[in-house]
């Protein structure tokens, strides 16, 4: 079985490590052009939105195993076996990125962004020009109550919030959570939102939905998280919403587009925390991928297929 692995965060001794487990023929196509090179004679691939090149040579490549949870741009791609199937890191991402979450909602309340420009400038302002608030008695909605979704809530639990859940597509049975509900929901507690958290793979319902309208009608003290994608929120209603105060502030770890151009007006606003797409990268993630990747590939050779994860093209994860 020959394996192309283009996944560049694997080093030796990962490499080693996959050798062992699964008695593969390793293709290492680290670059562009090795990849190129090896597609054509790929069984599987274990890479991320780097392969998107080569998948179109891929074409005896029959399963494909990518690190992250989103997968729009390989699902886009021209694929050279159609039938391949794609799976994901879906499960990998809950407490690392909602752990990020955590420290964006706390930067908000505490000003800590605020109180790190102080610090380089050698300014000592106790009083900020934002005033400290506690997330005790809150209400966070969640927008995406999946793997990520879910960790945030359990991490909230601690601080006394009411957490509201989200779901593209809510339990059919009825045994859904409490306070769980469909997005087309979503609407009806607006009003109530003190911080809402964004965690939306992208689809193509999910492009451009949180717009003016929504944002207009957050309470005016509301923070917004975005560790989904970018294209959820319009930037220019983006830039709208903070310019005319509809809310308090937003922390991105995904924009529209990435990376975030030179002049966009979000790196300077005071109520604006930005990290570049990074959430996720903690020392926990790449093992946690593995494990995903070694079970999917048991059931591979014993079945022709992988199990866990496997990406819908109709819906998009």
């Amino acid at each position: 079985m020959r394996l192309l692995v283009t996944w560049k965060d694997l080093n030796d001794e990962d490499l080693q490590r996959i050798v062992e487990e699964t008695q593969a023929t390793i293709l290492k196509g680290f670059t562009e052009d090795e990849a190129l090179e090896f597609a054509p004679d790929a069984d599987v691939i274990l890479g991320g939105s780097a392969t998107v090149p080569i998948l179109a040579r891929a074409v005896n490549c029959r399963w494909m195993q990518a690190p992250f949870a989103g997968v729009e741009s390989i699902l886009a791609a021209q694929w050279g076996n159609p039938n391949m199937v794609l799976t994901n890191g879906r499960g990998t991402f809950g407490p690392n990125i909602s752990e990020h979450v955590l420290g964006l909602l706390l930067s908000f309340n505490r000003g800590l962004h605020l109180a790190r420009d102080n610090q380089n400038k050698k300014i000592w302002q106790p009083r900020l020009p934002i005033p400290f608030r506690e997330l005790t008695g809150s209400t966070v909605a969640i927008l995406g109550y999946g793997d990520i979704g879910r960790n945030v809530a359990k991490r909230l639990s601690g601080f006394d919030c009411k957490v509201l859940g989200f779901r593209q597509h809510p339990s059919s049975t009825g045994a859904e959570e409490e306070n769980v509900y469909g997005i087309h929901r979503f609407a009806e507690f607006l009003g109530s939102i003190d911080y809402l958290v964004c965690a939306l793979p992208e689809t193509e319902k999910t492009i451009g939905f949180l717009d003016a309208d929504y944002l207009k009608r957050l309470p005016k003290h509301a923070i917004v998280i975005n560790v989904g994608r970018g294209s959820l929120i319009p930037t220019g209603d983006l830039i709208q919403a903070l310019e005319r105060q509809w809310i308090a502030g937003v922390g991105l770890d995904v924009t529209s587009p990435e990376p975030l151009p030179e002049d966009s007006p979000l790196w300077s606003m005071p109520n604006v925390i930005i990290t570049p797409h990074n959430s996720g990268y903690t020392r926990f993630m790449k093992r946690r991928v593995l494990k995903i990747f070694f079970h999917n590939w048991e059931y591979f050779i014993q079945t022709g297929s992988p199990r866990l994860n496997v990406v819908s093209r109709t819906l998009g994860y």
